[in-house]
């Protein structure tokens, strides 16, 4: 039901004059960002759309669409996508609650956009380890008072 009533709205979409004020790369990946976007929606197991809160529009903009393989010019416009969207839903009284999910997205816009390379790619977070390197004459980390190289440094190599 969540996925045939996503579709149903997606078409109503593409056939609409709000479709219209789409540009270049946005109208053509307008629908694959759609339907990849509700398919991870429908992934989080909400049984309708209307359980669908603003969270998780910024969770799944924010962490999933950055991910998904899609052309770098429709990546980079996945806001404008999403915004128009929604703006359609709410303005056409389809499904009101979506303006909450379009503020969602206004809000997240530039949260989106540092989060994408110029090549498409996403950036990520600075790895740190969350230990300390153990050099062979250190005492060794198991806690038995030896040095490393005699202890367990022979058991990893």
């Amino acid at each position: 039901m969540f996925q045939d009533e996503a579709e149903s709205f997606i078409s109503e979409y593409a056939s609409s004059e709000h479709f219209l004020f789409l540009r270049g790369p946005a109208k053509e990946g307008a629908e694959i960002v759609l339907t990849t976007f509700f398919k991870k929606a429908g992934e989080l197991g909400r049984p309708a759309l209307q359980d669908l809160k603003g969270k998780d529009v910024e969770d799944i903009l924010l962490n999933s669409m950055p991910r998904f393989d899609l052309l770098v010019e429709v990546k980079k416009v996945v806001p404008e996508i999403l915004d128009g969207f929604f703006s359609f839903l709410k303005d056409t009284g389809r499904f009101p609650p979506a303006g909450v999910w379009q503020l969602c997205i206004e809000s997240n816009r530039g949260k989106y956009g540092q989060s994408i390379r110029s090549d498409g790619s996403v950036k990520g977070t600075t790895f740190k380890k969350q230990y300390t390197d153990v050099g062979r004459n250190d005492p060794c980390p198991c806690g038995s008072g030896q040095k490393f190289k005699k202890c367990c440094m022979p058991l990893i190599q």
